[in-house]
């Protein structure tokens, strides 16, 4: 194997990406005499696994690291659902307080104010302008009222024909009809 290869080789080895096949040929070749100087940390690393004697994986220890690595896993979801719990517990008790004090604060501010309303003032100087002022703005309405009414009078007049050409064609349709 090139050199090239067995750097990306060992660095997926590291990364525990390799299969078996792979670990083998690492193995076999740093086995060998003739390793470039800068692999011979790695060279030593591997010798010295190779000379660890062959165990094997207990009998259901797999299992049992599986039941260990999700007790924890549900441990630290508790734990942080728990603290999420005591946060949301402790913004909302500071959001009643800020909110109580603010409507304290503005209820005080509301009753320190002095509540004198300014009497109404008129707006015209005579009665007989506020008589004439009063005529004008009944014209208005008037008028406006008899432009509805006028628009009333044309979409009845509307609905009417439209009514009387729908009966029209459907008694055309009834003597059609065996």
């Amino acid at each position: 194997m090139k050199v090239n290869e067995i750097e990306q080789l060992l660095t997926r080895y590291y990364d525990g990406d390799t299969n078996q096949a792979e670990e083998k040929e690492l193995k076999r070749f740093f086995a060998e005499e003739d390793v470039p100087a800068h692999l011979l940390a790695e060279k030593e690393i591997f010798m010295q696994l190779a000379a660890l004697p062959a165990t094997e994986t207990p009998e259901g220890m797999e299992s049992r690291l599986n039941r260990k690595i999700d007790e924890w896993d549900t441990r630290e979801r508790r734990t942080l659902k728990a603290q999420r719990k005591g946060r949301i517990l402790r913004l909302q008790w500071i959001g009643s307080i800020a909110a109580s004090l603010l409507i304290l604060f503005a209820t005080g501010m509301y009753l320190q104010q002095p509540h004198h309303a300014p009497p109404p003032q008129d707006t015209c100087a005579t009665p007989e302008e506020a008589y004439a002022q009063a005529q004008k703005a009944l014209v208005m309405l008037s008028a406006s009222l008899n432009k509805g009414m006028e628009k009333m009078e044309t979409v009845q007049e509307t609905t009417g024909k439209i009514e009387e050409n729908m009966n029209e064609q459907l008694n055309r349709i009834n003597i059609i009809k065996p």
